[in-house]
């Protein structure tokens, strides 16, 4: 469940700018499991019981984004936060708890799949067109072994500059940018054909976004919290 959020961006020249949307975009998610799990005895219920215990559930996602970065706030306890700065390729991740000051930093230039089985995702243009929410979508799907990204996309709205999204490889960001030109409108990811996610749009505000937004704490690098490692993620201390 931890595996769908992700998201990304890299700077390129004004002109670049000019074209890519600036403001917040405000999604909310729910999630539907499959046959097999309900067979097993695990319910949406004690899915949803779980995941906000261990704060991998959040119902609403509000998104800023400003040329290159973007902020991520998700709702519920604990709030988490994601920052994603274009200039280091990186994604910040902080909980929001009494005492805890730790940050998660992902390096959104690796696919962790292609690192495990040397295999890239294979990436597809729907020939189908749906309505959502009266916005008229295209469809990019981005499958791997274990999870496959469907986004929804019109050319026309949210569009932004896809260079500045070139080098966010994880989840398939820079794939389906190249393609769409533009930010999604709804986002499902399936996760081992067992959980299938549904991040939809319901609100958007263009606006202008102070570079304060994208400010991360100064971290601190800590060889003990990283016993067992990942190729891609790094936890970090936040400097008190």
């Amino acid at each position: 469940m931890k595996q769908f959020y992700s998201i990304i961006i890299l700077f390129l020249n004004l002109n670049s700018f000019a074209q890519s949307y600036e403001g917040t975009l405000t999604y909310i998610s729910d999630f539907e499991i499959s046959e097999e799990l309900l067979k097993m005895g695990t319910t949406k219920q004690i899915m949803l019981d779980n995941n906000m215990v261990e704060g991998a559930w959040h119902d609403t996602i509000r998104t800023v984004y400003k040329q290159g970065n973007y902020h991520m706030s998700l709702s519920k306890k604990p709030q988490l936060s994601v920052i994603y700065r274009a200039d280091s390729n990186k994604i910040f991740s902080f909980q929001y708890e009494d005492g805890l000051d730790i940050c998660t930093v992902t390096d959104a230039s690796i696919d962790l799949e292609f690192v495990e089985t040397k295999k890239m995702p294979v990436v597809q243009k729907l020939k189908k067109v749906v309505d959502i929410g009266g916005i008229t979508c295209n469809i990019i799907r981005i499958k791997w072994a274990t999870r496959t990204y469907d986004y929804y996309y019109n050319p026309a709205k949210f569009k932004i500059n896809s260079s500045l999204f070139s080098k966010h490889v994880c989840d398939g960001w820079a794939a389906f940018t190249k393609i769409s030109n533009a930010l999604p409108v709804k986002t499902v990811p399936t996760v081992n054909g067992m959980v299938t996610i549904t991040i939809t749009l319901v609100s958007t505000k263009v606006e202008s976004v102070e570079e304060k937004k994208f400010l991360v704490p100064k971290l601190i690098a800590d060889k003990d919290l990283n016993v067992l490692k990942t190729p891609n993620v790094e936890l970090m201390r936040i400097e008190k």
